[in-house]
């Protein structure tokens, strides 16, 4: 079983990117393709895939992260940007005059 941030094909690069900047340490989320073919690398069966939403605040999740000093408010430019377009891929949107979001997130199970 593998549970993790998957974001979409086209939208992974600009996760990564924000998620970098949140915690430095992070190396690189995959989309659930990626997830899919590292089983079959494995010799495991196709998994199985269910999807659901990580949902938080963006203040919130800067508070809880490590950015380097001046990278919040980098992430919060970002943030702001997707309102737009969901360029982040993390259906960013304004609630109550806060930035809300959803992480994608995969889960994925095979049986041997």
């Amino acid at each position: 079983m593998v549970v993790d941030s998957a974001p979409a094909p086209d939208r992974a690069d600009a996760f990564n990117r924000v998620e970098k900047l949140r915690d430095p340490s992070h190396v690189r989320a995959m989309p659930a393709d990626e997830h899919k073919s590292l089983y079959a690398k494995a010799g495991l069966p196709e998994p199985r895939l269910t999807w659901y939403r990580l949902e938080s605040e963006m203040e919130a999740l800067i508070a809880r992260s490590f950015p380097n000093p001046g990278d919040d408010d980098k992430i919060r430019a970002l943030f702001r940007a997707s309102l737009a377009d969901d360029a982040l891929g993390i259906q960013t949107r304004l609630e109550d005059g806060k930035i809300h979001y959803g992480f994608p997130v995969a889960v994925l199970v095979a049986d041997r």
